[in-house]
Order: C-alpha cells, then structure tokens, then sequence
C-alpha cells in the first residue's frame, strides 16, 4: 500500500514537473520571437497615441517598458508578471489583456462547446451506420458527401452560408452575436467541416472493434447484432473515441480563428487574429501561453476520463 501511493505521488511529482518544464520552454519561445521581431513595441505605442517619435522619447519609452534591459531579464520580469495575473496592456486599444480575455475566452468555449455536441451527435451515429453497413449503399453515400465535406475548406463554407442564409434567405444575421441566431452559422461551419472528418474516424475505429475475435465468439453464442454493436463494440470504442473527441476540442479552441474573423464571433480565434495584424505582442503572447495551458488541462482529463471507461488502465495506473 505504501509502495502503491509513493508511486502515485512520485506520477504526480514527474507531471507537475513536466507540465512545468513545458509552459516555460513555451512561453520562452514565444517571448524570444517577439524579442527578434524587426518591430519596435516602443514605437508601436508611440505611434497609435499619435505623438511625434523622436530618439529621446522613444528611448524613454523603451526604458519604461523595460526594453533596454537584456533579453532574459525582460523574460524573467514577463514570466513574473504574468504568474501573478498581469498579462500586460494591449497596444492596439490600451486595454488590459486579461480584460479582452475575460470577455473572449467564454465566447471561445461557447462556441467550441456547441460545436463540438453538434460533432459529436452527427459524426457518432453516421460513422457507427457506416461501419455496420460496410460496403453498402448507405456506407457508400455516407463516404461521398464526407468526402465532399472534407474538401471544402472551413472559410469557403463560411461565405457560402454568409450568401445563402444571411444575403438571400435573411434567416441568421451577418455578424455572429453572442445570441441563440448569431451562433448558429459559426457553429455549424465547424461542426460540419469536423464531422466529416469524425464519421470517418469513428468508422475506422467501429470496423476495427467489429473484425475483433471477441465479436466472432459472441456471435457463435448467438448474441444479437445489436447487443453486440451496443453492449459490447461501443463499450471498446470509448477510449479511442475519447481521444478523439477531446483532441479535437482542444483543436477547435485555437483552431476556429478564420471562422470566428468571418463570423466576427468575438472570441479568443478573431482575438488572436487581430493582434497579429495589429502586431500586439502581448495578446499574442498570453494567447500562445493559454492555449497551451488549456492543452494540457485537456490531456490531463482525458487520461482521469480514460480511467473511468477503462479498468485495464485504472488496474495499471492505480
């Protein structure tokens, strides 16, 4: 019993190293990329305030922002900084960066969140249709238009749904407010362009299971095709569907940016995208540094879920 907890404590000690080694190595890399970027911060701000840039007062500029210290002293003091919950001042609108993400984060899981239900119930049971109607008409239909779907680019679909129900049907409203209309479109361009992707993932992952001996000896005992598909193939499919799924989720969250610009869905996606444009170092930074975190939040309770769907690894990893 003792060796047993050492060794979970011991598990436990090497992940939170790990996670840590990592979010450093992470937000190092990006600081170093904004440190060898051609652009000035100093004349970045002083040129959206509007005042004349001179030598002097650019150089006063980069000694309040600490710039014309040494490049792992700024790192250090940012690292500090942002441990502590200041992820610096925008230089686009001034505002605290912490505060734009406070308003487009919730909007970001919103729309992940819906995105990904709407994956989940139309890539399931078409991918488990698929498999079990393997080679048939159904199954053949069902490759097609997800071939079709996997074709066609997110951003195409985007502005074909623009055109269609916002142009000519006047059904949904252009700009993707925070509201039950306005979050239609974005989430069903998501969901779309990933379930065609998921009904072949799942399709796989289905066949697989079925073609397992244990399916050939439950159905030489006379099991019914739906016991076996629902009570058994389905309970196999968890962990790798669990996989899939959750991946995907942490995916969408960083990956949704050109759907939420069109949309103008603001979230952490059209955040990230206009601070690039803009060139606001710090929005970029903290955005870099929490979509990591999130990743690894997310890694994290997969491996708790994996535990719960499968005793094998429950019995392994205590």
């Amino acid at each position: 019993m003792i060796n047993k907890s050492g060794d979970i404590m011991k598990r436990w000690i090497v992940a939170i190293f790990n996670a840590a080694v990592l979010i450093v190595g992470i937000t190092f890399l990006s600081f170093l990329l904004v440190y060898l970027s051609p652009s000035d911060p100093a004349e970045i701000l002083l040129g959206k305030s509007g005042m004349m840039v001179t030598d002097e007062v650019l150089e006063a500029k980069r000694q309040e922002l600490g710039l014309n210290k040494p490049m792992i002293v700024q790192y250090g003091l940012w690292l500090n900084n942002f441990v502590h919950g200041d992820m610096g001042v925008s230089f686009k609108n001034s505002k605290s960066v912490s505060q734009l993400f406070a308003i487009a984060l919730p909007n970001t899981l919103l729309l992940t969140a819906v995105s990904m239900l709407l994956t989940i119930i139309i890539s399931t049971p078409v991918g488990i249709i698929s498999a079990y109607k393997k080679d048939g008409i159904t199954d053949g239909i069902v490759r097609a238009v997800t071939y079709l779907f996997i074709s066609i680019p997110a951003f195409f679909l985007a502005l074909i749904f623009l055109y269609v129900f916002s142009l000519k049907l006047k059904l949904l409203p252009v700009v993707g407010k925070v509201s039950l209309k306005g979050i239609i479109m974005p989430s069903l361009v998501l969901s779309l362009t990933l379930s065609a992707w998921y009904i072949r993932q799942v399709r796989a992952i289905i066949l697989k299971e079925l073609e397992a001996p244990y399916v050939m000896g439950l159905r030489s005992r006379g099991i019914s095709e739906r016991s076996i598909l629902f009570s058994h193939v389905l309970v196999c499919s968890l962990a790798p569907l669990l996989t899939l799924f959750a991946m995907s989720f942490g995916t969408m969250l960083g990956g949704s940016a050109i759907v939420e610009s069109i949309f103008s869905w603001n979230g952490m996606g059209k955040l990230a995208v206009d601070a690039i444009s803009a060139r606001d170092y710090p929005v970029i930074q903290a955005f870099v540094v929490w979509m990591a975190i999130i990743f690894m939040v997310i890694n994290y309770l997969v491996d708790v879920l994996y535990k719960l769907v499968d005793p094998r690894i429950r019995r392994n990893l205590g």
